[in-house]
């Protein structure tokens, strides 16, 4: 199943670890990475991308949940316009919006995340392999952000 995922950790240290398990996981083939960011909140709250690697671009849902983790002015977390300067569908704006605000719960000054564009069959494989490197997984299947932009 398509997803995007948002997976969050304490340092840079155990984010690149956490990069590599999954790097592994496609090698092994457990999972198909498409395109992943590494991103970084700084002390003072704003967030730049350390890292972005993968086949093609990522998919517009996650460019916009890019957009929203790395834009600092926004008062209140929402999904941000694509990259395209298109804005998010209503529907998936109100429902990524919780997705966003979940995310920026747990990623406080000074942590990591990665945000990637998979394909997974089972979501445990991943999930251990990061709990094990110290990440917090987020979530958000193609389908549900199809549901969201047909509401």
């Amino acid at each position: 199943m398509h997803r995007v995922l948002v997976i969050v950790f304490d340092n840079e240290a155990k984010a690149e670890e956490g990069k590599n398990e999954l790097l592994r996981l496609d090698g092994e083939g457990s999972i198909s990475v498409y395109r992943y960011e590494v991103l970084v909140k700084k002390a003072d709250g704003t967030v730049v991308i350390r890292q972005a690697e993968g086949h093609g671009t990522l998919t517009p849902f996650a460019k916009s949940v890019l957009g929203s983790l790395t834009d600092s002015t926004r008062s209140t977390p929402e999904l941000a316009p694509t990259r395209d300067g298109d804005p998010p569908e209503s529907n998936m704006t109100e429902k990524g919006g919780d997705f966003i605000r979940d995310v920026m719960e747990v990623l406080l000054p000074n942590r990591v995340a990665i945000v990637a564009d998979i394909d997974e069959e089972w979501p445990a494989v991943l999930d251990r392999r990061m709990q094990s490197s110290g990440g917090v997984v987020f979530r958000w299947t193609v389908s549900e952000v199809q549901h969201a932009v047909d509401m």
